[in-house]
């Protein structure tokens, strides 16, 4: 209810006073902040492509030989079904099961209290964690006089193939660098999407993601520095 802002004034100012000086009650109401965020961007993955608006809208002036009084209460209803109908049986395109997961691994990292398993902003801290827990190696690009942080990393499972999860932080923004051993297959995907800038490369026998909502400028310069960590 405190996340939600539905304590009255007193009881919002009492509660807030405790947080602050209880580190366990600070940390689940950072989770709950940090869960809303995920829940509020994953909302927003899909939107109504302006081929839906266009139906409503053709349906809409169909009715206008009904009495105003009946045109105005079957309006909203009217625009309701159409909507569920629409969006249910639109075709969409099929969506690559890897990015999918990617995306979704993504939210999750944003949504967890701890969403890295190894701290760092050393880079020479961080790739040695993967050492032994990954069957191939990579290089991180440096960060100095550049606008990016290396927050950590953790170990990424996406349809089973074990991958490293880098996190880094530009702004207010979190960006996140997946890097797999490749396959046969070639997962591409460049360009912004609804909620996520998702993009993907290779460089050797290694094959790298991006998941994020920064720019595509500053998503573009980080991933410039990785093609130039890791070139051959």
């Amino acid at each position: 209810m405190y996340v939600d802002g539905e304590l009255e004034p007193a009881a919002e100012q009492a509660f807030a006073g405790h947080v602050q000086s209880c580190a366990e009650c600070s940390a689940a109401v950072l989770e709950q902040q940090e869960l809303k965020k995920a829940v509020r961007i994953a909302g927003k993955k899909f939107s109504a492509p302006p081929e839906l608006h266009a139906a409503v809208f053709r349906q809409v002036r169909r009715r206008e030989g009904v009495s105003p009084w009946w045109k105005w209460g079957l309006a909203p209803v009217t625009l309701v079904l159409l909507a569920v109908l629409t969006l249910a049986l639109w075709p969409r395109e099929k969506e690559d099961p890897m990015i999918a997961g990617l995306v979704d691994q993504h939210v999750n990292t944003l949504a967890s209290a701890h969403p890295v398993d190894v701290v760092s902003e050393d880079r020479h801290t961080v790739k040695p964690w993967f050492q032994g827990r990954l069957s191939y190696t990579f290089n991180l690009p440096e960060l100095a006089n550049s606008p990016y942080t290396l927050v950590g990393g953790k170990m990424a499972y996406i349809q089973q193939n074990p991958g490293a999860e880098l996190l880094y932080q530009v702004g207010q923004h979190k960006i996140t660098v997946y890097i797999f051993k490749t396959d046969s297959v070639e997962h591409k995907a460049a360009g912004r999407g609804v909620t996520f800038n998702v993009k993907s490369w290779r460089e050797g026998n290694l094959q790298f993601y991006m998941v994020t909502d920064a720019s595509d400028y500053e998503a573009s310069r980080l991933m410039t520095m990785f093609h130039e960590a890791n070139r051959s």
